[in-house]
């Protein structure tokens, strides 16, 4: 009788979890459900009363700032160092240049937090993408350096041909990220390898043009680069240097300017700062073929931008964040240089993604102040 009671809804019962979960929503399909108050609703009579669960709402994301360390390795880390001693609740740090992530996994096991801080980065570092195999890092956003230095030099000798059908309308040759996480970092450290195994040296051709690839400073990334950049020259069959500039603006000005004077035939440059090396940018424009690639000088007189949408990337890079931290907290993020370009566009796209904004590439949250959303 208790068992025919309850199936007839006498009383005042509720479901069971377990009743709840396997049977949505069932009562009368022809009455009007009418609220209960709370997270109760009946459809009135002695049909079952329906418990709706509320799914929890997780904290806001709180992103305390921006860090910047100029390229010094030291400093990189000395500011995962005094963000631990300033914020000992964070809760996961963002590292978007090549050496940042490996920067906060060593302040991390140093300070005895690794794998209580979700780490999440940019760029295939070896020790990001160990870490990523540790589960000491959710995952990265990788470029494709090797493609960055292949792409520019194959699109420089196509130009030198007098062939501009390489240039899209837009001038930009999207080379997309990807995200890697536990469960395809294997299969992509394998291909990473494959591809820096022929190394980077390309004999000299008497005879045949000459491209330069300059970078932005020193890292692996650019190592991978500069492989890419060799292969190409040796399918090609032209001639290739990689530039890597050690002290900044004045460094690759200089290299800039040598290449230049040495009749150089084309030069693909990633600018340290775009806004300000406009003059110089339009000046070596105008002596030879000139293309940027990993961070873009829309204003400069380059013929095209090869590498990827910077800003999507960031956008990709929040969303890493959001699955290591579905109940959000306090988020720091650690960059080189904020004036270059690509480094602006990574940055704001993790705020947008975190703080659940439209897509703008054009927005930008001046660091220093405190953001929250989600």
């Amino acid at each position: 009788m208790a068992c025919l009671a309850l199936l007839l809804g006498c009383g005042n019962k509720t479901e069971s979890k377990a009743d709840k979960d396997n049977q949505p929503g069932k009562g009368k399909k022809d009455s009007k459900p009418k609220s209960s108050g709370g997270n109760q609703t009946s459809s009135g009579g002695n049909d079952l009363l329906t418990v709706t669960k509320k799914e929890p709402v997780g904290e806001d994301y709180i992103i305390l700032d921006t860090l910047t360390d100029g390229f010094d390795r030291a400093k990189a880390k000395a500011n995962v160092e005094d963000t631990l001693a300033k914020h000992q609740d964070i809760v996961c740090m963002v590292g978007l240049f090549e050496y940042n992530p490996p920067a906060i996994l060593e302040a991390l096991k140093q300070g005895d937090r690794l794998g209580k801080v979700k780490v999440v980065g940019f760029d295939e570092n070896p020790a990001t993408l160990q870490g990523i195999k540790d589960g000491t890092v959710h995952g990265t956003v990788v470029q494709n350096p090797y493609m960055y230095g292949y792409k520019s030099i194959e699109v420089l000798n196509e130009l030198k041909k007098g062939n501009t059908k390489v240039i899209p309308e837009n001038k930009f040759i999207d080379i997309p990220a990807e995200q890697i996480r536990a469960d395809n970092v294997d299969e992509f450290w394998t291909q990473l390898k494959e591809n820096l195994s022929g190394g980077a040296d390309n004999p000299s051709k008497e005879g045949k043009p000459r491209f330069a690839f300059v970078s932005n400073g020193v890292a692996g990334f650019w190592t991978i680069a500069s492989v890419g950049v060799g292969k190409a020259g040796q399918d090609l069959g032209v001639n290739t240097e990689v530039h890597m500039p050690a002290e900044g603006i004045p460094d690759q000005k200089r290299i800039l300017e040598d290449l230049v004077t040495k009749k150089i035939d084309g030069i693909a440059v990633s600018p340290i700062n775009p806004e300000n090396q406009t003059g110089l940018l339009d000046e070596i424009a105008g002596k030879t073929l000139l293309i940027t690639h990993d961070s873009d000088a829309p204003d400069a007189k380059r013929l095209v931008y090869v590498g990827m949408s910077n800003y999507d990337a960031g956008r990709l890079c929040g969303a890493l964040v959001k699955e290591a931290i579905p109940q959000g907290g306090k988020v720091m993020i650690f960059v080189g240089r904020m004036e270059q370009d690509n480094a602006r566009l990574r940055r704001q796209g993790v705020i947008d993604e975190l703080l659940g904004r439209k897509p703008d590439p054009k927005r930008f949250d001046e660091p220093g102040k405190v953001l929250k959303g989600r």
